[in-house]
């Protein structure tokens, strides 16, 4: 099963149980809608939009592998509706697939644009089965492509028309496999449209490095869009640059990308001081704010803040040890820049306060050297293991209180899934000797987010639970998204090892 991103072809389905647990936070398409097709299955690439009040989050729709056996093509586009990014209504089908015998067999990653009275879904048209790639027939004036831009129009952004006379193909230089993930967006900079568009470079049969194309035009209505000279300036080298969102926040402008296939996988980001770039990292050249299990982040913003929606990995057969697939829960961050330009994430407001019953944090048992005084707790553990262990999480909740570490040698950590023996099966760990906080299945490590941990200072923290989705959230400025089914009424913990962990002020809050 492949895990690109934005493009995916399903074979060989193994049928797993359909499960349609309840999330409060996280959504995912649970069926039962009155409108437009909704059904059972996963949110995949986000594709958000916000106007007069109402966020429409489109998402690539993964169905149930049942649904997906006999269906004519993969992953249509859906919507969820919000306005405050915490209560979602599931809209249903908005942009159905094609066949084998059309471009989007599988449609991919896209964005709306509003131009006069009309909006512009352009999407990706992904079609790799062999029939529509073999271009044997001489009468064909140009060959198809695994790959290619497509648009649909609406006057509501529920009834979607598509224009099929229409397919941006990529030009000399470039792939024509993968062409996609087209952003466009009105440019105040240059008073024009622009639309990015991942690719790679091509040369003699070679395949390159990952790049963004610039296409420009004065009206999206003509279909005539130019193409600029040269790819975007972006710092780094990467087989791909998926899902490229461009916003300005303050006096710069920032892009999010994901990639899927260096040794630090996910949403990254670049700064710049034009849309035109250089496209640089931060400068302390850590450019992510959540791991790898947060993936495809694209942003809109209200009149107030701005939100990244991405989507958490999930796993086959629903158990911590299953394969990582594609497709999940939607998660949404607040995203904002700090003092330093670099990015922030925190929990939106609205999540905030739908937590709101307070509630002690319930201990089962400890070890080593501990001690408590109301909700304070120290775990020294600079001899042995200190831990205190604590009564399973039932349904959503948040944990939340400040924390400190004595020394950058040792790990403090939470560990979930905890036994009678102590033993956690999923842990996330805070590394400050090596600046980054990492989770762990059964000591493999599953995602990690860079940040710098310095010795007895004191940061906050909230980890919100939601089913098998968890965000830990650090000083408003991280976030590690994990999925962790084995989380649910299951013992948790504080462990420290090497150090002396310091927790104040903790607290349980539900709804």
């Amino acid at each position: 099963m492949s895990l690109i991103s934005c493009s995916k072809d399903k074979t060989g389905y193994t049928f797993e149980p359909v499960k349609d647990d309840k999330f409060n936070i996280y959504p995912k398409p649970t069926g039962g809608t009155s409108q437009n097709n909704g059904y059972t299955g996963w949110v995949g690439d986000v594709m958000p939009y916000y106007e007069d009040g109402k966020f429409q989050i489109f998402f690539l729709h993964d169905a149930t592998d049942l649904e997906k056996s006999s269906s004519a093509g993969q992953h249509p586009i859906h919507k969820f509706t919000s306005t405050n990014v915490l209560d979602f209504n599931y809209e249903g089908e908005m942009i159905p697939y094609g066949n084998a015998n059309t471009q989007d067999h599988l449609p991919g990653t896209g964005s709306v644009v509003k131009f006069r009275d009309t909006y512009y879904f352009y999407y990706t048209g992904h079609n790799s089965s062999a029939s529509w790639l073999q271009n044997n027939n001489p009468g064909w004036i140009t060959a198809n492509s695994r790959e290619a831009v497509m648009y649909a129009t609406s006057k509501d952004l529920n009834n979607w028309t598509k224009h099929k006379d229409f397919s941006l193909r990529a030009p000399s230089g470039y792939s024509g496999s993968d062409f996609r993930d087209p952003y466009v967006f009105y440019n105040d900079e240059f008073s024009e449209y622009w639309m990015l568009v991942s690719t790679k470079t091509a040369s003699n049969g070679a395949i390159g490095k990952g790049v963004i194309l610039v296409y420009t035009t004065k009206d999206p209505s003509s279909n005539n869009w130019v193409l600029k000279p040269s790819p975007l300036s972006v710092e780094g080298t990467y087989e791909m640059l998926e899902c490229a969102d461009i916003f300005k926040e303050g006096d710069k402008y920032y892009m999010l990308f994901a990639e899927d296939w260096s040794s630090t996988p996910g949403t990254h980001y670049r700064i710049a001081n034009s849309t035109a770039g250089p496209w640089v990292k931060p400068a302390d050249g850590r450019d992510m704010f959540d791991g790898h299990q947060f993936y495809a982040a694209r942003s809109a913003a209200d009149a107030s803040n701005r939100y990244a929606f991405g989507w958490v990995h999930r796993r086959q057969g629903e158990t911590d040890n299953g394969t990582r697939t594609w497709a999940g829960n939607l998660v949404t961050h607040e995203i904002y820049p700090l003092a330093n330009n670099k990015l922030g994430v925190k929990s939106p407001q609205s999540v905030t306060g739908y937590l709101n019953s307070e509630k002690e944090a319930s201990i089962v048992s400890e070890s080593g050297t501990v001690s408590r005084s109301g909700s304070n707790y120290t775990l020294n553990g600079t001899d042995a293991m200190a831990l205190y262990k604590f009564e399973g999480i039932e349904g959503t909740a948040k944990i939340q209180g400040t924390f400190a570490i004595s020394n950058s040698t040792g790990t403090a950590s939470i560990g979930f899934n905890t036994t009678d023996d102590n033993t956690s099966s999923y842990a996330i760990r805070f590394e400050a000797r090596v600046g980054r906080i990492a989770a762990y299945n059964n000591g493999v490590e599953v995602t990690r987010v860079p940040f710098e941990l310095e010795a007895n200072k004191t940061y906050t923290f909230s980890l919100i639970i939601d089913g098998s989705v968890s965000v830990l959230y650090v000083n408003d400025e991280v976030a590690l998204t994990n999925r962790i089914y084995s989380l649910q009424g299951k013992p948790w913990n504080f462990m420290a090892d090497g150090v002396t962990f310091n927790v104040n002020n903790l607290k349980v809050r539900y709804h």
